[in-house]
Order: structure tokens, then C-alpha cells, then sequence
């Protein structure tokens, strides 16, 4: 086996900035001697193949350089290959909202993202899965999956200012989710604005969704808001960026193991900042996997 790092670089990360990082990439890991390899993602599940390919030459340390996409193509990766168990995996945040990092205080700079990797410090993290696709931090139906859909085709911001404006577009053309649910076996049929499940608390570059997640509970936070207006969204709106939106009536929550959702009309549904293409465009299952990624934390 490889003792080796593998840095597998999505240059396209954060509106282009991680490619310019690259060399101060190289500088850092050479200042700290560490044994690495660099690859760089060429197309979208790049880092999905290029992580396969990895473990089947035997590498056993990998590093997304990225953001969440590039964590969740990682990880999906290494999932695939069921050798989880042998693989340690990190993160060096540099994509535009780097929301599961967030979770574990990842620090934003290479030189002490760097350092973490030194100190090997591992965490042992659930992830969540839906059709046959694996997510670590987040996935959303109605409202969030719309606005990240947006987010998506906004180039030239980043953050939460990216998904801020992309709110915005997304008021325009606000309308309910009739949904069926089956939360571990208790049925729901609502009206709502959205559905989000967290592994993770953050979400959206910064919005705190399910602020009470923990990645390593074995548990899916799910945060339901039922159907309201353009003016009350927009007064909830400013109090999820902290988690304080769990008070409004309009919201519940529940920790659930298995999910099932069906609706009479196409779901819109995004993860880990991800568009997918559901195999059924009018229902989904999703369950938590506990106990899975080897991930090292601050």
C-alpha cells in the first residue's frame, strides 16, 4: 500500500481560485515533507474516477482541494470501491461555500489545513445515500434544491452571496411541494416550501438548516418548512444563517434513520451542492450509513 498522500485538486473550485492556489499548494506540502502526488480534475465526477483509480493502485490517504462538490465526488469515490475502512480522507477548503468543512472547523488556509494532516487527528463520519449516489453534508427538496439550482448558473459570485441572490430569483417562482413522507415509518403528507436533510449543519455557503446535526451520530437531521408567502420567507430567511428559525411555527424537525418522499409532480432535489438525475423524478428513498468516511478534523 501507498503511504503516500493524494491531493486531488478540482481546479475549477471556488470560480477558478483553487488552481491559482496550486502552487502554494506545493510550496506548503514540500515545507512540511510530506510524501504527496497531485492530480487535477479534468470534468464533472472527475475526482469520482480518478479516486477509484487510486485505491485500486493503493493509495490509502486522499485530499479533496475543493469544495463540497469535490469532497462529494471523493466520497462517493471511495464508497464505490467498499474499502472505506482502509481510507483516510481530508480536506483543504477551497471551493466557494465549503460548508461541510465547516462542521469540523476546517480552517480556509492551506498551510494550516496542511497542518491537520500532520496531526492526524480522524473522525468517523456517517454518510447519506439516495438512488445509488452517496452525500456526507446535505441534500434538500422544493425551495433549496430550486435555489441551488440558480446558485449554479450564477458565475460570477461566491458564498453566500451567491446563494443569497439566487434566493432571490428562486421568490419569483415560489410555489408549495405537496409531499408524501415516510420518516422511519411515520407518515406525513404536507404542503411545504421545503424538506432538507443534514448531515451537516450548514448548508448553501453559510445557512445553518439543521444547525443541530452531528456528522457521526448515526442519525439524518430533517428540517421541514411548511408552505409560506414571499414576505414571511423573507423574514425567516435572515434567522437561518444562525439556526434560529427552528422557533417559527412553520418549522419541525426530526432525527430519522430512513426517508422516503413522493410526489405527483417532478421533485427537485439537490446534495452536497450537486444537481442529480433521479431515477425516479417523483420519488425518493434516502438513508444514513453510519460510521463510515475516515475523515481527520481540527
Amino acid at each position: 500500500m501507498k503511504k503516500k498522500w493524494l491531493f486531488i485538486v478540482n481546479a475549477a473550485a471556488g470560480r477558478g481560485k483553487t488552481g491559482k492556489k496550486i502552487n502554494r499548494l506545493v510550496e506548503v506540502l514540500r515545507k512540511h515533507n510530506l510524501d504527496y502526488e497531485i492530480e487535477l480534475t479534468k470534468t464533472p465526477k472527475h475526482a469520482t474516477e480518478l479516486t477509484i483509480d487510486a485505491i485500486k493502485k493503493g493509495y490509502r490517504k486522499i485530499a479533496a482541494v475543493g469544495g463540497d462538490g469535490t469532497i462529494n465526488e471523493i466520497v462517493n469515490g471511495i464508497m464505490s470501491s467498499e474499502k472505506q475502512a482502509e481510507i483516510t480522507f481530508a480536506i483543504i477548503p477551497e471551493g466557494g461555500g465549503n460548508d461541510f468543512a465547516k462542521n469540523f472547523h476546517i480552517p480556509q488556509n492551506i498551510e494550516k489545513a496542511v497542518q491537520l494532516l500532520e496531526a492526524n487527528r480522524i473522525k468517523i463520519v456517517d454518510v447519506g445515500k439516495f438512488d445509488d449516489t452517496y452525500f456526507i453534508n446535505s441534500l434538500g427538496v422544493g425551495f433549496d434544491a430550486k435555489a441551488a439550482i440558480n446558485a449554479s448558473k450564477i458565475k460570477y459570485l461566491n458564498g453566500l452571496l451567491r446563494y443569497y441572490s439566487a434566493i432571490l430569483i428562486t421568490l419569483f417562482t415560489n410555489k408549495p411541494y405537496k409531499l408524501k413522507m415516510r420518516l422511519d415509518g411515520e407518515e406525513i403528507s404536507d404542503e411545504l416550501l421545503m424538506f432538507s436533510v443534514g448531515n451537516g449543519r450548514f448548508c448553501g455557503g453559510g445557512f445553518q438548516v439543521t444547525p443541530a446535526a452531528i456528522a457521526d451520530d448515526g442519525l439524518l437531521d430533517v428540517c421541514m418548512i411548511k408552505f409560506i408567502n414571499r414576505r414571511r420567507i423573507m423574514k425567516l430567511l435572515p434567522t437561518v444563517i444562525p439556526g434560529k428559525h427552528l422557533d417559527y411555527a412553520e418549522v419541525s424537525t426530526k432525527l430519522v434513520k430512513s426517508i422516503e418522499i413522493t410526489s405527483e409532480n417532478d421533485l427537485p432535489l439537490y446534495y452536497d451542492g450537486e444537481i442529480p438525475i433521479l431515477k425516479d423524478t417523483k420519488k425518493v428513498g434516502i438513508e444514513v450509513i453510519p460510521q463510515q468516511i475516515k475523515l481527520i478534523v481540527k
